[in-house]
């Protein structure tokens, strides 16, 4: 049977495109991509300009998976941003804070970019989930206390379901598909037990000090997490409500997700955007 339908086109509607591994950075024995994804419209002037997410993935700190989750970023493409999810070098080849120095990389690329993607390089946010969201936060910690390279400015960061606090997470159970501790081999180390010191110089709430200039800063997290425990934010949260910094922290009900689509749900979606435009 034949149908004819009519589907009406708002040519100033977002939509968005995907452009495929641009390398920001060869360190010889690698070379490191990102993905962007950029809002468009039919009728986009040269001069628009969005904000920028890097987006800094969860792997537990091994090598990272840049591509499943490509639908979903460009639901925050579709809202304003323009998403450059970065790959990082992996626990494996380069312990921690190798992935600090990554950070640093990718945000010194960007404004060569900047036009080509319609990027507003002085708004620019820090997006992680689990060890992303542990690499996020440390940045903006060492930057503060100026143990990396000074990063441009960060307008914000928004933290999902961080792995924060690696003494936290060494005291919780292995998953039956996990053989070795991940923050042990992020510290090239066998162990956690033996090492608390360096897990701790690791660790979020060591940095966190009332004299530290910070930006805001957004915690999402699942109450009920079987992979990274809902302690880590939580602790996080009350050590920066402590010294007086700018935070916000939604916790996920009875949810036991460890990012995912859940992630990406209208409601998520709509505090992170709220966030970004009141930072």
């Amino acid at each position: 049977m034949k149908h004819k339908i009519r589907v009406e086109m708002n040519a100033n509607e977002v939509q968005w495109l995907y452009s495929q591994d641009w390398e920001y950075y060869d360190y010889g024995n690698c070379k490191r991509h990102l993905q962007i994804i950029f809002p468009f419209r039919q009728e986009m002037s040269k001069d628009e300009k969005y904000p920028l997410i890097l987006f800094i993935p969860g792997s537990a700190w091994h090598k990272q998976e840049m591509y499943n989750d490509l639908p979903q970023y460009a639901l925050l493409a579709r809202r304003g941003f323009v998403i450059a999810a970065m790959e990082y070098r992996e626990s494996d080849i380069a312990p921690f804070p190798a992935q600090i120095e990554d950070v640093y990389n990718a945000l010194n690329f960007i404004p060569g970019i900047a036009d080509l993607f319609h990027i507003d390089a002085d708004k620019v946010f820090l997006m992680g989930n689990s060890s992303g969201g542990h690499v996020a936060m440390m940045s903006v910690l060492f930057h503060g206390h100026g143990l990396c390279k000074a990063l441009p400015k960060i307008s914000g960061v928004i933290c999902e379901s961080g792995s924060t606090d690696l003494l936290i997470c060494a005291k919780e159970e292995l998953p039956a598909w996990m053989t070795v501790r991940p923050s042990a081999v992020l510290l090239g180390v066998d162990t956690i037990e033996g090492n608390e010191e360096l897990a701790r110089k690791a660790s979020c709430s060591m940095y966190i000090s009332e004299d530290i200039e910070l930006p805001p800063i957004l915690l999402l997290h699942s109450e009920c997490d079987p992979i990274v425990s809902v302690a880590n934010s939580r602790t996080l949260y009350e050590k920066l409500m402590e010294c007086h910094h700018n935070v916000s922290y939604y916790e996920l009900a009875e949810n036991d997700a460890h990012g995912g689509a859940v992630y990406y749900d209208s409601v998520i979606l709509d505090i992170v955007e709220d966030f970004c435009k009141k930072a």
